[in-house]
């Protein structure tokens, strides 16, 4: 498998291991991991009250209060920072992975066309790591982020699955309705869900 030629997009609940299988599959293709949530921070920091993307201004302070409160920023905001990296990663020859990423309809349509004109139709793989909404509270409860400790409660871990469920769960219908994204156990051990996704992609190399 040629790394540069592939991207790779992982959906799921929160707390389904989306980052942790990125990570292992960046590493075993040498492909640039896009967290949203990094990007999302690092364009946060900024001191300014306001950010410039693709024509439109946004207000720092409030894209700063959703990501802490455990809702989401706005999304052609996310949108906009995760299409400037996607497109700056391919200037380097570099394939990609996306964790988490789209989020929403919006997302999806500002990122596809980009995605697939880069890489090709045939050359992006989309997954959805499946776990169920009692295992999300099961996880998420348990571990203690040293990024992001506000978003481990279980008031923001309701919201958060209530924003998925109304935002990124269609988008991931959409996707299996054209036949797009293939299911993953999530609740199996890393391993097992690692090498589920290395089948899949080999499946689906041969068959080009």
């Amino acid at each position: 498998m040629r790394a540069f030629k592939i991207a790779i997009i992982l959906l799921g609940r929160p707390g389904s291991g989306k980052d942790t299988q990125a990570e292992l599959l960046a590493k075993k293709f040498g492909l640039v991991h896009i967290i949203s949530s990094k990007i999302i921070k690092k364009a946060l920091v900024l001191k300014q009250r306001e950010i410039k993307l693709d024509g439109k201004i946004y207000n720092v302070q409030k894209e700063r209060e959703n990501l802490h409160n455990g809702r989401l920023t706005t999304f052609t905001f996310v949108s906009a920072l995760i299409s400037n990296e996607i497109r700056s990663i391919f200037k380097k020859k570099k394939g990609i992975i996306m964790s988490g990423s789209s989020r929403s309809k919006t997302e999806f349509e500002k990122e596809w066309p980009i995605l697939k004109k880069l890489y090709g139709d045939k050359n992006v793989f989309i997954f959805h790591i499946w776990i169920s909404p009692k295992e999300v509270y099961v996880r998420n409860l348990k571990r203690h982020r040293k990024d992001l400790p506000e978003l481990d409660t279980k008031k923001v871990i309701d919201r958060r699955l209530k924003m998925f469920n109304k935002y990124t769960l269609p988008v991931i219908k959409f996707l299996e309705k054209q036949k797009k994204i293939i299911e993953i156990n999530g609740e199996q051990s890393i391993m097992k869900i690692h090498q589920d996704i290395l089948w899949q992609l080999q499946s689906k190399q041969k068959k080009k």
